[in-house]
Parts: structure tokens; sequence; C-alpha cells
């Protein structure tokens, strides 16, 4: 095999690997967000702890986007 066919299926398992941690993280900031303020909703009886929970989970979950997608650059 090549050298550079071997470069390249590093640098694709590589990168397959940052794409993943990066979508995993997102998706799990924004589940954490939803599911603390579904449980808060439960205690408390007030669905406005949901929301709250879910927008905090978003802002995160992008925040951890931009921070992993700056480190990867």
């Amino acid at each position: 095999m090549k050298e550079e066919t071997k470069k390249f299926i590093k640098e694709l398992l590589e990168g397959g690997w940052r794409a993943s941690a990066i979508g995993l993280s997102l998706v799990l900031a924004i589940a954490i967000g939803a599911g603390l303020g579904w449980w808060l909703s439960e205690v408390f009886n007030n669905k406005i702890f949901f929301y709250i929970g879910l927008i905090l989970g978003i802002i995160a979950g992008f925040r951890n986007l931009y921070i992993m997608g700056k480190r990867y650059k």
C-alpha cells in the first residue's frame, strides 16, 4: 500500500472520531439540559423548567460545538 494511501486512511479515521465526538457532545448537552428541566418540571409541577433546561442545554451544546471546532481546526 502506498504511503499516501496509508496517510489518507489514518486522517479519515481520526476525522471520523472527531466528528462523532462533536455530534455526541451536542446531543448529550441537549439531552442532559432537557432531562434536568423535565425532572424539575415534575417536582415543581411547572412546565417552564423544562423549557429553560432545554434552552440551556441547546446553548451549552452549541458552545461545546464551537470550542471543539476551534480546537480541531
